[in-house]
């Protein structure tokens, strides 16, 4: 019975952790850019609150954002309350995309007058409307963090 005698060493040492960290980064970076992202307005608004969840719609929207004042911007575009202004951009808008939502994101304090000509105006040109709202408990951290800055 012959034995042979092996060349192999044992490695008694750390592990290489790069491939790991490599893999890791390359799977971070993959449910990043796979992910949806919020559009959030610049413009500030104070949302109400509501005791349900976020909904959550299709990927490109067309939003309104009316502020305290009743001004209402389209997509962060100021339309200083013209209304055919609006109903133009909406025309162009749904005409040249397959967005059929528009997200409707007032200030607490704006006349329901408005909000529901806004509404109106966008189920007259067959849209799905909806009203941005914040949960209870996103509304304080929201609080407090306009108050940090």
């Amino acid at each position: 019975m012959a034995r042979f005698k092996t060349r192999l060493k044992i490695f008694k040492g750390m592990p290489d952790l790069t491939p790991f960290i490599n893999v890791v980064f390359l799977l971070l970076l993959f449910f990043m850019l796979s992910s949806s992202f919020v559009q959030i307005s610049g413009i500030k608004i104070n949302v109400p609150q509501t005791t349900e969840g976020e909904n959550e719609t299709g990927a490109e929207k067309l939003i309104i954002s009316v502020d305290k004042t009743n001004r209402f911007f389209f997509n962060d575009e100021p339309l200083e309350s013209d209304w055919r202004k609006l109903k133009d951009k909406l025309q162009l808008f749904t005409s040249k995309s397959n967005a059929r939502t528009v997200i409707i994101v007032a200030d607490k304090e704006t006349s329901y007058g408005e909000i529901v000509k806004l509404m109106s105006l966008a189920r007259s040109m067959n849209l799905n409307v909806y009203a941005a709202t914040v949960p209870e408990a996103k509304k304080e951290q929201i609080t407090e963090d306009a108050a940090t800055e």
